[in-house]
């Protein structure tokens, strides 16, 4: 409460006021001395303050926006939100600030260890290959894959060592996180790799050599830090891989089937986060043709920050699982929103809403297989009951998505209100969620500090499960976001906003 300085003959004139003698000042030897005096209660001098301009006004934009500006709240910001805020609103950027970076740092593990290959394949047999992120296949069918791919040929060719050598690598990484005998076998694999035939490679060949490549990708956003950057390369190349020996033609194969469906999930996701990422490559993509070699050989002309015109999509197998049609889905809303919506006639405009609500309306009639074992948990009734939830999340977050990224242009706020309220629900009953697209869309959709709390909630129980991969990017993002939201005068451009804050990340994020 502010104090009033009052001399003795203003504290006579005004009988309601309490003398307390100040000990910080001496008295003058020549008239009254100075007393700080504060006001009884119930005087109305106890409580002078202003109005606020934003509870006067009657003509506020929501109720919401006037109860935000009338109520005091703390906002947790630091330094790095409030430059973004500046660069988001356009706001005055002081000289020399440059766009902010969101880092995740390598955690080292500095402990010298060296686990044998016996126990390594072992783990990553019955633990490690549980965390390999697939969409449609249960938690340990892919592991098993893998591995018959590699004992392949009994092991004998580069190509076969590459795949057992990826196997180790990643086994390594999820055992003991980043340390010197994982980064030791995945780059083992690497040059394993660059001695097999560059031509003429029958089938098998071809598939351990895409086997390897997505096991480089998926030790890299295992962790997925800001020195991991070449998660797209490996990507890239294993695309290029498969257009340049046919497998996308070859005759049906249970494991080549899980293969082309790990990439184009993978492809998919890719693809999102490539809507929103817009850093400057330090390369262009390169048009040549590719051998399997140079393919996987992941040279940097094949980023995958290529236009969507340069780049080549991946596509799924012919025998695909029915839950990878939400995938395709999901593929099908990133090439038909633009990252800005551009100038349209009403006559356009109509048009194009009509298209959108058609592919609203497949994604909702989207049901998921009966029984719901392929989404990749285990057989048992509890992962059985969180398959279909998690299934159910990811159905939530692409409706929601479609709406927010085409500008409401569907005007369906009271049913979209409906898909976040139903998948808070669902984020909160789930013990686990390891697909970190829809944990990001709901996210960014978290009004208050309860609705954040659930998200942070679910991402810390998943981070407890073997079956996750790191959240680090997902909870940085958030946590930007948020901080923009709250910072904010009034409500920001949904898409404006996630593209400025995703483009903040020093690499490409997975969301897998």
């Amino acid at each position: 409460m502010p104090a009033t300085w009052l001399a003795d003959s203003e504290a006579e004139d005004d009988a309601a006021l309490e003398e307390v003698p100040c000990p910080l000042i001496e008295p003058q030897s020549h008239g009254p001395p100075i007393r700080l005096s504060w006001p009884h209660a119930g005087h109305p001098r106890r409580a002078v303050v202003g109005k606020s301009p934003a509870a006067s006004g009657r003509g506020s934009r929501s109720t919401e926006a006037s109860h935000k500006a009338q109520v005091p709240h703390i906002v947790h910001v630091s330094h790095r939100d409030m430059e973004m805020h500046y660069h988001l609103t356009r706001s005055v950027v002081p000289d020399g600030l440059s766009r902010p970076t969101l880092d995740v740092p390598l955690a080292w593990n500095p402990v010298k260890l060296e686990v044998g290959h016996q126990a390594l394949f072992e783990y990553f047999q019955h633990a490690a290959s549980r965390s390999l992120a697939t969409f449609g296949y249960g938690p340990t069918d892919l592991g098993n894959t893998l591995i018959r791919i590699a004992l392949n040929g009994g092991n004998s060719t580069p190509s076969a060592t590459a795949v057992l050598q990826g196997i180790l690598a990643f086994s390594a990484l999820h055992r003991h996180d980043v340390y010197s005998q994982a980064i030791e076998l995945k780059i083992s694999a690497i040059e394993t790799l660059s001695t097999a035939s560059d031509s003429n490679i029958s089938t098998a060949e071809a598939m351990q050599h895409v086997a390897t490549g997505m096991l480089l990708c998926s030790f890299e956003i295992h962790q997925l830090t800001c020195t991991s950057n070449d998660w797209t390369r490996y990507l890239c190349g294993v695309k290029g891989l498969i257009r340049a020996t046919g497998l996308d033609s070859a005759p049906y194969d249970d494991d080549l089937a899980a293969l082309l469906d790990w990439v184009y999930y993978h492809d998919v996701l890719a693809r999102f986060s490539l809507r929103h990422w817009h850093r400057e490559s330090a390369s262009k993509s390169s048009r040549s043709p590719l051998s399997p070699s140079t393919a996987l050989s992941l040279a940097s002309s094949c980023m995958l920050r290529s236009t969507s015109r340069q780049s080549i999509p991946a596509e799924p197998s012919k025998s695909s699982p029915p839950a990878l049609g939400l995938i395709a889905l999901l593929s099908e809303v990133c090439d038909a929103v633009p990252a800005r919506l551009p100038p349209m006639t009403p006559a356009e405009r109509d048009e194009y809403k009509s298209f959108l609500q058609i592919l609203d309306w497949r994604i909702r009639s989207w049901k998921p297989p009966i029984p719901v074992t392929t989404t990749g948990y285990d057989n048992n009734s509890n992962n059985t009951s969180d398959a279909a939830l998690v299934t159910e999340l990811f159905q939530l977050a692409t409706l929601i998505y479609l709406n927010r990224a085409s500008a409401n242009l569907l005007n369906q706020q009271r049913r979209t209100q409906q898909h976040i309220d139903r998948g808070f629900a669902l984020l909160a009953r789930l013990r686990t969620c390891e697909r970190q697209f829809p944990v990001l869309v709901l996210g960014c959709e978290a009004a208050g500090d309860e609705q954040r709390a659930v998200v942070l909630d679910a991402i810390a129980r998943t981070e407890q499960s073997d079956r996750s991969r790191s959240f680090n990017y997902v909870r940085h993002l958030l946590q930007a976001l948020w901080a923009q939201d709250d910072l904010a005068a009034g409500e920001l451009d949904y898409g404006e906003k996630l593209s400025y804050v995703v483009s903040c990340c020093r690499i490409m994020p997975s969301f897998v």
